[in-house]
């Protein structure tokens, strides 16, 4: 069969239209009060150029990032770090500050850090079983147990039913446990600090993008993300 001229574009044409558009991806893993369907909509209506995906649980999280890398995260440094191949582009700030205190809460008395030892403590699950203990390891001054769960809200039952001694959370979290408890919730300094969520990207391609997502950001998801602003990083 011969193809002539006008032939040749619509059949050139047919075949690229055959294959369906793949949308630029952004992964979004961050310990928040709200759920991940819910957060997931939110970012979706005002970036409905992206294929948004929140993940509730680092597990799920972390598979999906081996079998089909995004193009962009939004997560803690801590998580993005282990990714390996990502470029941080874009810090979240509050109130003029870009990282946050972490603290010991604990019912009736608070628990001083070298007060710690052996003590089981909860926190959220960011980095699976291995890689969650060596990095709370670097924040205590002597070795404590962990208590691993997937979501924020896990933190509470913990503390009500006396599974842990206390739990590790932001200064922020604290509030929101303070509020939503009758329990006598104490805070204690710890060693941890951590910078609020990140965008960073995987290579170049889509980043203005992604920029220019961010920048559509509204009040309710960046309060939902712990930020009140975006700064640049430096290159």
């Amino acid at each position: 069969m011969v193809i002539h001229g006008k032939q040749a574009t619509f059949f050139i044409l047919a075949i690229i239209l055959s294959f369906p558009v793949q949308a630029e991806s952004l992964f979004v893993f961050l310990p928040t009060q709200v759920r991940a369907k819910v957060m997931q909509q939110q970012i979706s209506q005002v970036c409905p150029e992206l294929e948004v995906t929140v993940f509730g649980r680092g597990k799920d999280f972390r598979r999906q990032i081996k079998n089909t890398p995004p193009n962009a995260v939004l997560s803690l440094m801590p998580i993005i770090e282990r990714l390996g191949s990502f470029d941080m582009v874009l810090q979240g700030s509050k109130n003029g500050q870009t990282r946050e205190k972490y603290v010991i809460v604990s019912v009736g008395q608070p628990l001083a850090v070298q007060d710690m030892a052996q003590k089981k403590i909860g926190v959220v699950d960011l980095l699976g079983r291995k890689p969650m203990g060596e990095f709370i390891a670097g924040a205590f001054p002597v070795a404590v147990k962990l208590k691993r769960v997937t979501k924020t809200e896990d933190l509470l039952p913990l503390l009500t039913f006396g599974s842990v001694e206390a739990v590790l959370v932001s200064e922020s979290h604290f509030s929101q446990l303070k509020a939503k408890s009758n329990l006598k919730l104490v805070a204690s300094a710890s060693n941890l600090t951590m910078n609020l969520v990140n965008l960073a990207l995987n290579g170049a391609n889509a980043k203005e993008k992604l920029l220019r997502c961010i920048s559509r950001f509204d009040d309710k998801i960046n309060a939902t993300l712990g930020v009140d602003k975006w700064l640049t990083m430096s290159e």
